[in-house]
C-alpha cells in the first residue's frame, strides 16, 4: 500500500529520516541506560495547521508553523515508521522540528527554481490515482483492531491535511525530484559485477542464522582454502555453494552487481581497483573475509540508477541548497 510507494520515493523523506535516526539511537541509549525497560512506542497525533507564527526564515522566503505542521503530518501518515518515532520522542521535539523546517525551506527553494510545467500535474495525478487505487483494492481485514480504510479520504480524515494540501505535496515533490535531476545529470558511478564467497566471522560464538561458530583465525584459513581451489580451477558457482555464508548470492554463483559503493568500503575499494577475473586474496570486512573476482566494470550514469544509488548524491545536493539559502531557525 503507501510504505509500497514511499519505499519506491524514499528520498522524499531523506533529511528527516537521517535526523530522526540519529534521534532514535540516541533514545535507545538511554533506555539501555536504564536496564532496557521497554514502552509502548506513543501514538503520533496531527498538530494543528492554523498558526501563520514564522518558524524559520531563508534567502528569498519563510517557513510558517502551519506549513511546517503540514508537512509533519503528510510525512506522518506517509511513513506510519517514522509516526512512531516522532510520537515517541517529545523530548526530541525542537530538534526534529528544526530540522524538518530546515527541509520544508529547502524544498521550497528548490521547487521555486523549477518553472511549471504539464509534466509535474500529470506525474501528481498519476501518483494520487495510485495511492487511490491502494485503498480500493487492498483486503478489508481487520488490523490492530481496527478496519482498514476503503478510500484516501477516509484514510487521511483527523491526519491534518486535505486531499488538495497532499496534492500539492506530491506536486511540489516531482518538481524538487526534478531539480535533483538536473543538478545530477552528468554525474557517474561506478557500476561493477563482482563473485564473491563470504567466510563469515563468529568470534567463536553462536553462530547466527544458520551460520558455523567460527573464530577470526578460523575464518581466515577457510577463505585462505577457498582462494587456493579458485586459483587452481574450482568451479567459482560450486564453491560458493560450498562455501560462502552470504544467503543472497551462495546459491546464485557468488555474482553481486550494481553500484560498488552500495558496499562496505573495503570490499568497495576492491571492486572499484582490482583487475578484472583475477582472485583476491581475503578481504576482511565488517562481515567476515571475502575472497572476489571482479567480472565487469564501468561507469554508468547517475539517471539510469535507481534511488538507493541516487541517495547519497541527493544528500550532497541538499546540503550545499541547505547552506546556501543561509537557513535560520526561530524555534524557540
Amino acid at each position: 500500500m503507501l510504505n509500497k510507494w514511499v519505499k519506491r520515493t524514499a528520498t522524499i523523506l531523506l533529511a528527516s529520516a537521517l535526523v530522526l535516526t540519529g534521534c532514535s539511537g540516541a533514545k535507545e541509549e538511554k533506555q539501555d541506560d536504564k536496564n532496557n525497560t521497554s514502552q509502548a512506542p506513543a501514538e503520533f497525533k496531527p498538530l494543528p495547521t492554523n498558526s501563520d507564527k514564522v518558524v524559520a526564515e531563508y534567502k528569498g522566503g519563510k517557513v510558517t508553523e502551519a506549513e511546517l505542521h503540514r508537512y509533519i503530518n503528510i510525512v506522518a501518515f506517509l511513513d506510519p515508521q517514522l509516526a512512531m518515532m516522532m510520537g515517541s520522542m517529545k523530548d526530541q521535539e525542537k530538534k526534529i522540528k528544526t530540522e524538518l523546517s530546515k527541509e520544508v525551506a529547502a524544498r521550497k527553494y528548490m521547487a521555486g527554481l523549477v518553472k511549471d510545467d504539464a509534466s509535474y500535474q500529470k506525474k501528481t495525478e498519476e501518483t494520487m490515482k495510485e495511492i487511490e487505487g491502494s485503498f480500493k483494492n487492498q483486503p478489508q481485514s481487520q488490523q490492530g483492531g481496527q478496519k482498514q480504510p476503503k478510500s484516501l479520504d477516509e484514510a487521511i480524515k483527523g491526519k491534518g491535511f486535505t486531499k488538495d494540501e497532499l496534492k500539492d505535496f506530491f506536486y511540489n515533490f516531482h518538481r524538487v525530484d526534478a531539480y535533483y535531476n538536473e543538478q545530477l545529470k552528468d554525474e557517474k558511478y561506478d557500476w561493477v559485477k563482482v563473485q564473491h564467497i563470504l567466510v563469515s566471522v563468529n568470534d567463536g560464538q553462536a553462530g547466527q542464522q544458520g551460520q558455523a561458530k567460527r573464530t577470526d583465525a578460523e575464518a581466515k584459513k577457510r577463505a585462505e582454502e577457498v582462494k587456493q581451489k579458485l586459483e587452481k580451477g574450482g568451479d567459482f558457482a560450486k564453491l560458493a555453494k560450498e562455501y560462502s555464508d552470504d544467503p543472497g548470492s551462495k546459491n546464485s554463483a557468488g555474482m553481486i552487481e550494481g553500484s560498488a559503493d552500495q558496499f562496505v568500503p573495503e570490499f568497495a575499494k576492491a571492486s572499484k581497483e582490482m583487475p578484472l577475473n583475477e582472485i583476491s586474496d581475503p578481504i576482511k570486512t565488517s562481515y567476515g573475509y571475502h575472497v572476489l573476482k571482479v567480472l565487469e566494470r564501468k561507469k554508468e550514469p547517475l539517471a539510469t540508477a535507481d534511488d538507493q544509488v541516487k541517495q547519497p548524491k541527493k544528500q550532497e545536493v541538499y546540503e550545499s541548497v541547505v547552506k546556501e539559502i543561509g537557513f535560520k531557525s526561530l524555534l524557540k
